[in-house]
C-alpha cells in the first residue's frame, strides 16, 4: 500500500484515531445487537440502530479512502435497509452472514490500527449480501471467506433450523476463541447499547487518556502514599517522645507544635486516600467488554455441538482494574466453553431427563469488599465426583487409597490438574485435558481464587473471587524470625493462634485440622530460608510449648495453606515496587514495599509460594520412592 494512502499521512492521523477510536466502539455493541437482531428481527428500533452503526462506519471508511471496508459497509447498510422498508423475509441463517460481514469489518479496522493494509477475500460475502438485498439468499448455497484467511464457512450448517438465544454460526471453536480472546485496545468501551451510532455513543464530558498516564499517575500516588506513611510514622514517634518529657519547660510549646502538625497530616491522610480513591476509578473498567464476547462464543459452540443453549447476563457494567479486564479474558472463556461442552447436555438427552430441551449458562459478575465476584453457571450434567476419582486412578494421578479419601469438593479440584480429562474423545473444543488448567494457572497469577459447587445432574457452577486492583493492596503484616513480611490480604481467610498439638504429621507432611477441614502447613521461616535471631543459627517458626506462634489461612485458587508465622504485626495498605530483573524470578516474592519507618519488607506471592512447595515436596517424595525402589504416588 503507497505511503500516500491516507492513514499515512501526518495531518491525517487525528482522524484516523478518531475513527478507530468510534469503530471500536460501534462494534463494542453491535455484534451483540445482531446477535439480538436473529431473535427480534421484527424490532424496528433495533434494526435502524444496527443501520445507523454500519452507516458511520461506511462515511468515515469512505473519507479515509479505506476501499474495502467502505464498500463493504454499503453492501451492509443495503440489507439492513432492505429489513427496515420488511422487503426481506429474515431467516436465521442470514445471520452468519451479517457476522461474517462483522468479523471482516473489525479485520480491516484492525489493518488501519496496525498501518498495513491488505486486501481480503470478500467476493463471496459481498455476493451473499447482495443475495439477501434482492431476495434470492438461500441457506447452504454460500460458502462464506474466513476473514483470518481460514477455510470457507458454509452458511446455514450445524443445526441452523432452530437457533439458540445464544446462537452459533456453525463457526467451531476458532471464531469462538478468536472473538473472546481478542484484546480491548487502548480505548475505552461504551455500554454498546446500540444507539445512535452518530451521536449517542459519545458523552461530551468524557476525553480520552492514554493508559500510560494513568499507570503513571498511579505510580506517583503510590509515592505518595509511602510518603503519608512515613509522615504518620514520624508523628506518633514525636508523640511517644513528648509525652515521656511530659514534665519540661518546652511541653506546653511542642505540645502545640504536635497538635497543628496532627491536625496536617490527618489532612493529608484523607487527602491522598481520596486523590488514591480517585486515580484507581479511572483505571476501572466495566467488566462488560468481556462478558460482550460471549453471546457469540456461545452461539457459535451451540451450532458446533448442536445443542440448544441460551446464555444470561448480569452484572456487566460491574467495574475492575483494567488490567484485570484485560487478563480475565482467556479464564472466563475456558469455563464458558466448558459449559456448553461438558455442562449442557444435547436436547434429545435433556428431554430423557425431563429437562427443558434448551439449557442455560447464567454468567454475573458483582462486587463484595474489595473483591468481585464471578460467577459461571449452568443447568447441565453437573460433576460426577466418583467418575473423576475412577480418572484419576486410570490416569495414576492418586492411588485408590488416596481417591477414596478425597471429599467430592476435593475430587472436584481434579479438573484442574494440568492434562486431566474425563472426555474420551479430543475434539476441537475440549479433550486435551489443558483448558481448566490455564483457568488455574491464569487465576492464581492473579491472585484470584475459584470455587466449585456442582450437583450431579442439575448443573455446576463456578466462582471466581478476583481483587479490583493490584496497584495498592491491603496487607497482612507478619514477623518470621527477624524479618518482616506483608501478605496481601485477598489471600487471607483468617489467622489462628496455634496451640500445643496443633501441628500433626501425616504421611510426612505436617498439616492442621480447622472448621473440620485438614490444611496443609508451611513454615515461612523455612520456605524462605529466615534465620531465627535468639536461636543459634536455628531457623524461624520452630516454636516450643513455650513460645508463641500463629497460622495465617491462606487461600489463592484452589489452593490452601496454613502459613505459619511468629507474630502478627498490624494491617497496612502497601505499594508493591518491582524488585528489578535480578530478583524478580524468586519465588514466592511478588515484590517489595517501604513501611512507615522505612523499613523495606518482601511482599509475598501467596500462589506461587504454595505452588512452589507443591513441587518440591512432589520432588522429594518421588526421590523417596525411587531410594525405596517403590512406585511413586502422586500427592494428593
Amino acid at each position: 500500500m503507497s505511503e500516500q494512502h491516507p492513514i499515512h499521512d501526518d495531518g491525517m492521523q487525528e482522524i484516523v484515531e478518531s475513527f478507530v477510536v468510534e469503530a471500536t466502539e460501534i462494534y463494542d455493541g453491535l455484534e451483540g445487537d445482531l446477535l439480538q437482531l436473529e431473535k427480534t428481527p421484527e424490532d424496528g428500533e433495533l434494526v435502524d440502530s444496527v443501520f445507523r452503526d454500519v452507516h458511520t462506519v461506511k462515511g468515515t471508511a469512505g473519507f479515509l479512502d479505506l476501499e474495502q471496508l467502505s464498500t463493504l459497509a454499503h453492501r451492509f447498510e443495503e440489507v439492513l435497509g432492505a429489513m427496515r422498508e420488511q422487503e426481506v423475509d429474515f431467516e436465521p441463517a442470514m445471520t452468519d452472514v451479517m457476522l461474517c460481514a462483522f468479523d471482516h469489518m473489525k479485520v480491516l479496522t484492525q489493518q488501519v490500527i496496525d498501518r498495513d493494509l491488505e486486501p481480503l477475500e470478500m467476493e463471496p460475502l459481498l455476493d451473499a449480501l447482495e443475495a439477501i438485498d434482492e431476495g434470492t439468499f438461500e441457506a447452504g448455497a454460500v460458502s462464506l471467506p474466513d476473514p483470518d484467511g481460514g477455510a470457507p464457512e458454509e452458511v446455514g450448517g450445524g443445526g441452523a433450523d432452530e437457533p439458540t438465544d445464544a446462537d452459533g454460526t456453525g463457526d467451531t471453536e476458532g471464531a469462538a476463541s478468536s472473538d473472546a480472546s481478542e484484546p480491548s485496545d487502548d480505548t475505552s468501551s461504551t455500554d454498546g447499547d446500540g444507539g445512535d451510532g452518530d451521536s449517542g455513543r459519545k458523552a461530551p464530558d468524557t476525553i480520552r487518556v492514554e493508559v500510560s498516564r494513568l499507570n503513571q499517575l498511579m505510580d506517583l500516588v503510590g509515592e505518595l502514599v509511602l510518603g503519608r506513611n512515613r509522615l504518620l510514622q514520624l508523628i506518633t514517634e514525636a508523640r511517644t517522645e513528648h509525652d515521656a518529657r511530659a514534665d519540661t519547660d518546652e511541653s506546653l510549646r511542642l505540645d502545640s507544635l504536635l497538635g497543628e502538625l496532627e491536625e496536617a497530616s490527618d489532612k493529608v491522610d484523607y487527602t491522598t486516600t481520596e486523590l488514591q480513591s480517585a486515580i484507581m476509578q479511572t483505571r476501572m473498567v466495566e467488566v462488560g467488554q468481556v462478558f460482550g464476547k460471549f453471546p457469540r462464543v456461545v452461539r457459535d459452540l451451540a451450532r458446533e455441538f448442536d445443542k440448544r443453549i441460551d446464555l444470561t447476563v448480569e452484572g456487566e457494567d460491574t467495574e475492575l482494574d483494567k488490567s484485570l479486564v484485560e487478563e480475565i479474558g482467556d479464564p472466563l472463556l475456558h469455563l464458558v466453553r466448558n459449559a456448553a461442552d461438558h455442562g449442557i447436555e444435547p436436547p434429545e438427552e435433556r428431554k430423557e431427563k425431563g429437562k427443558d430441551p434448551r439449557g442455560e449458562i447464567h454468567l454475573s459478575a458483582s462486587h463484595a469488599g474489595n473483591h468481585i465476584i464471578i460467577e459461571i453457571a449452568d443447568d447441565g450434567a453437573g460433576l460426577d465426583p466418583d467418575a473423576l476419582r475412577r480418572k484419576a486412578i486410570e490416569k495414576d494421578v492418586l492411588t485408590e487409597d488416596e481417591a477414596t479419601d478425597l471429599s467430592d469438593s476435593e475430587a472436584y479440584q481434579l479438573i484442574f490438574r494440568p492434562g486431566f480429562s474425563t472426555t474420551e474423545e479430543v475434539g476441537q473444543v475440549s479433550g486435551r485435558g489443558v483448558g481448566m488448567d490455564v483457568v488455574k494457572t491464569n487465576l492464581a497469577e492473579l491472585n484470584g481464587t475459584i470455587d466449585i459447587d456442582s450437583t450431579p445432574g442439575e448443573g455446576t457452577r463456578f466462582t471466581l473471587k478476583l481483587p479490583l486492583t493490584l496497584a495498592i493492596l491491603q496487607s497482612m503484616l507478619v514477623r518470621s524470625g527477624a524479618e518482616t513480611f506483608a501478605i496481601p490480604l485477598y489471600a487471607v481467610s483468617e489467622a489462628v493462634r496455634l496451640e500445643p498439638g496443633m501441628i500433626e504429621t501425616i504421611q510426612e507432611g505436617e498439616v492442621i485440622e480447622h472448621r473440620d477441614q485438614v490444611i496443609p502447613v508451611m513454615r515461612l521461616g523455612e520456605v524462605l530460608d529466615v534465620q531465627s535471631p535468639d536461636a543459634g543459627g536455628q531457623r524461624a517458626d520452630r516454636f516450643t510449648e513455650e513460645q508463641d506462634a500463629y497460622a495465617v489461612v491462606v487461600n489463592v485458587a484452589h489452593r490452601r495453606a496454613a502459613l505459619v508465622v511468629d507474630e502478627l504485626i498490624s494491617q497496612e495498605e502497601v505499594v508493591i515496587k518491582s524488585l528489578g530483573d535480578y530478583l524478580k524470578s524468586v519465588p514466592g516474592i511478588a515484590g517489595s514495599t517501604i513501611l512507615g519507618d522505612g523499613q523495606v519488607i518482601m511482599v509475598l506471592d501467596i500462589g506461587e509460594m504454595i505452588q512452589h512447595e507443591e513441587f518440591a515436596a512432589e520432588e522429594e517424595g518421588a526421590e523417596a520412592a525411587d531410594a525405596d525402589e517403590v512406585p511413586a504416588a502422586s500427592l494428593k
